[in-house]
C-alpha cells in the first residue's frame, strides 16, 4: 500500500461535546487520500466508544488508546504512526473546512515547501473571530524573510508589539501543514507541558523552523479553533504556570545559544517575557482561582520582581505599543501590580465578549 498523501493528527481528551463535529470534518475532507490517526489521552467520558464507530467505518482512521500523559505525548506518539508525505494537526474540539487538506496540500507540492501556514478563526458559543496572524498573502518564505519569521515565533521586536496579543498567533502547531521527512530529519518532539506549562507547539515550532529552507502562507482561515471548552487545560488555573514558564524561557535561550543565533533572538525572548506577563496575569484572574484579591495582587507582585522579568523589562521599549498596552505594560514595567491587576480583570471579561 502506498503511503497517504497526508497524515492528520488528533490528540483526544474527554472531547465527547466536540469529537463528532471534529470527525465529520476530517472524513469528508475533498483529498480523499488521508489517514486520520486519532490518539486518545485515557478519556473518562465516552470519547474513546465513540471513536470506536467511526474506526469501523472508515479504514483510514487509526485509533489508540493509551495511558494518560498529556497532548504533547500524544502528539509525539502520532508523529511516530504517521506515514503520510506530510503531517498536519488538528485538536479533538476543533475543525477544519472540508477543502482544508486539499489546498494546503497542493500549495506544499506547487510551491515544494517545507511547510503551509494557513490562518484560523477563533469560534465562540454565539460568534466567530478570525486571527490576524500578520504575515503576508500568498507569500513563500525564504532567505532572509524565512529568518525574520523563525526570529518572530519567539516574541516581538518594535512595530511587532502593535499586537502584543498575538504573541504566539503563528506558534501553533494546528493551521499547518508540515513535510513529515523535515520533522523525522530534526528529530525534535513536543515537550511535556508539566515542564513548559504552555506554548509546547511554539517551541516545538521555534525549534523546527531552524531546519526549514521554505514555508508557504495562504491567507485563508481553513482551521476552526474552538474556544468554549472547560476541560481544556488553558481554561483553568494553573498555579505553576510561573515556574513551568520559566522552563520554556530557558528552553528557548539555550536553543539560541546552541545554534548560534544571531542578538535579534535574544531580544525577542526578552521580549516575549515581558510580554508573557500577560499570561500569567491572566492566569491569576481566572474564575476557578479561589483567592481574594489581594491574594492575587500579591502573586503578580512577586511575578513583576522576579530578577528576570525586572532585567527583560528594563529593556522593554514602550513607544510601539497602541496606548491601552502601554499603559498596561508600563504599569508591569514599575512594578505597579495593583492597577496592573485591574486591568488584567478589564482584559480577563473583554476577552470572553469580544
Amino acid at each position: 500500500m502506498s503511503e497517504p498523501k497526508v497524515s492528520i493528527i488528533v490528540p483526544v481528551y474527554n472531547c465527547e461535546k466536540y469529537i463528532e463535529r471534529c470527525m465529520y470534518s476530517l472524513i469528508n475532507q475533498t483529498l480523499a487520500d488521508i489517514e486520520i490517526i486519532v490518539i486518545d489521552d485515557e478519556s473518562k467520558d465516552t470519547t474513546f466508544e465513540i471513536l470506536k464507530e467511526y474506526e469501523k467505518k472508515d479504514k483510514r482512521i487509526k485509533l489508540m488508546t493509551k495511558k494518560n500523559s498529556g497532548v504533547s505525548n500524544s502528539r509525539n506518539k502520532g508523529m511516530e504512526l504517521a506515514t503520510g508525505k506530510y503531517i498536519a494537526f488538528v485538536d479533538g474540539d476543533d475543525w477544519i473546512d472540508l477543502d482544508c487538506v486539499e489546498k494546503m496540500y497542493e500549495v506544499a507540492e506547487k510551491d515544494k515547501t517545507d511547510i503551509v501556514i494557513c490562518s484560523y478563526v477563533r469560534e465562540f458559543k454565539d460568534h466567530a473571530k478570525p486571527k490576524d496572524i500578520k504575515l503576508d498573502e500568498n507569500k513563500i518564505y525564504q532567505g532572509n524573510d524565512l529568518a525574520i519569521l523563525h526570529r518572530r515565533i519567539l516574541g516581538p521586536i518594535k512595530e511587532e508589539f502593535r499586537n502584543p496579543e498575538s504573541l504566539d498567533s503563528i506558534g501553533s502547531a494546528c493551521g499547518k501543514l508540515y513535510k513529515r521527512e523535515i520533522i523525522l530529519k530534526s528529530g525534535y518532539r513536543f515537550i511535556d507541558l508539566k515542564e513548559i506549562g504552555t506554548a509546547e507547539d511554539t517551541l516545538f515550532n521555534f525549534m523546527l523552523f531552524n531546519e526549514v529552507t521554505k514555508i508557504s502562507f495562504i491567507d485563508k482561515c481553513f482551521y476552526h479553533y474552538w474556544k468554549e471548552n472547560e476541560n481544556s487545560i488553558t481554561t483553568k488555573y494553573n498555579p505553576n504556570l510561573f515556574n513551568q514558564w520559566k522552563n520554556l524561557f530557558q528552553y528557548m535561550e539555550e536553543f539560541i545559544k546552541n545554534n548560534n543565533l544571531d542578538n535579534s533572538f535574544y531580544e525577542s525572548l526578552g521580549n516575549r517575557i515581558c510580554v508573557g506577563v500577560l499570561g500569567l496575569g491572566l492566569n491569576e484572574c481566572k474564575e476557578d482561582n479561589n483567592v481574594s484579591w489581594r491574594v492575587k495582587t500579591k502573586h503578580l507582585k512577586t511575578i513583576l520582581n522576579d530578577k528576570q522579568i525586572k532585567e527583560a523589562y528594563s529593556k522593554l521599549e514602550l513607544k510601539y505599543f497602541p496606548i491601552h498596552w502601554k499603559i498596561f505594560y508600563c504599569f508591569n514595567k514599575y512594578r505597579i501590580a495593583f492597577l496592573s491587576y485591574m486591568m488584567l480583570n478589564t482584559i480577563s471579561v473583554l476577552r470572553k465578549k469580544i
